[in-house]
């Protein structure tokens, strides 16, 4: 990808079509639209900046005609209203647009031969006939989830490819849905692969740190043990529903005893401590400054007793 993106921003991209054009494949929870959001942050300086197009509502025909304008009969059909932000496509000489056409598999045939023009010509006129709508100042990104069921059946079994023997089911399933005119319309395909137990990891240590920052600037100190951080990973850890099932269990586990916490701790005149842990029963338990002190100092009293 930052091949392709560096490409493009040196201006050695075709001038008559968009940018670039990458397909980022793989199961829910593995990051593709936190990378679309990671280049929105780059390239325009907000992660959300950018317009997202739900494929998926797009699956039955009469509905595929708001692609390009409202569905003949509904309010906006005769003005050509679409569902494209012009502000996040368009960009500036400074400043390239995204689109993300999110889970394109979905739409409608009659979509996907529309997004064949767009891609190919960087142009989509709209079906009023009032005009059209520019995309070659755009990165446009697509994302799709075939192949994923057979990669996670692989996943869970470890399978790995041999070196040029073997293709990812993906990939196949990829060739086999879409058009070879198609596929020859996009720059890059990236596959995103399943979450391992080490991958996991890191994400509950990037949730921890969000967390602790936000503490921070209540002026709370936050400290979660290695144990508490293991069983988050354990509880969280779900190939199927990827970094989602993780941030679920951040959220039931972790976030309300720390709201429960906290809320003790507001009305302290100095910046609390909260310590996370947990408890032989497997729980987590979060204690504020003063509840770690005492306990330290009932261990202590019965050491010396």
């Amino acid at each position: 990808m930052a091949r392709t993106l560096s490409i493009a921003s040196a201006g050695l991209t075709p001038p008559e079509r968009p940018l670039s054009v990458l397909l980022l494949t793989g199961p829910t929870g593995v990051g593709k639209t936190s990378m679309v959001q990671a280049v929105a942050s780059t390239l325009r300086g907000r992660p959300d900046d950018f317009c997202r197009i739900d494929m998926s509502a797009l699956a039955q025909e009469h509905y595929a005609a708001s692609f390009s304008g409202a569905p003949p009969g509904y309010a906006g059909s005769k003005e050509g209203h679409s569902l494209f932000d012009r502000d996040r496509i368009d960009g500036n000489p400074m400043q390239a647009g995204i689109v993300l056409f999110d889970e394109v598999e979905k739409a409608h045939p009659v979509v996907l031969r529309a997004l064949l023009g767009l891609l190919d010509s960087g142009m989509l006129r709209l079906s009023a006939g009032t005009g059209s709508i520019d995309f070659r100042n755009c990165h446009v990104f697509m994302t799709s989830n075939l192949g994923s069921r057979a990669l996670l059946e692989q996943a869970n079994r470890r399978w790995r490819p041999r070196w040029r023997t073997q293709r990812s089911p993906v990939a196949a399933a990829v060739k086999s849905f879409f058009e070879p005119e198609f596929l020859n319309r996009i720059d890059e395909v990236i596959e995103f692969v399943p979450l391992t137990p080490a991958v996991a990891a890191e994400i509950i240590d990037i949730e921890i740190g969000r967390v602790a920052a936000a503490l921070a600037r209540r002026g709370i100190d936050l400290t979660v043990s290695g144990e508490a951080r293991h069983a988050l990973v354990d509880t969280g850890f779900d190939r199927e529903f990827g970094a989602r099932a993780l941030h679920r269990t951040v959220r039931t586990k972790l976030l309300g005893p720390l709201a429960s916490a906290t809320s003790k701790a507001s009305d302290a005149p100095r910046p609390q401590a909260i310590a996370v842990d947990l408890t032989a029963g497997g729980a987590l338990v979060c204690r504020r400054s003063e509840e770690v002190s005492a306990k330290e100092a009932k261990t202590r009293n019965s050491v010396c007793a």
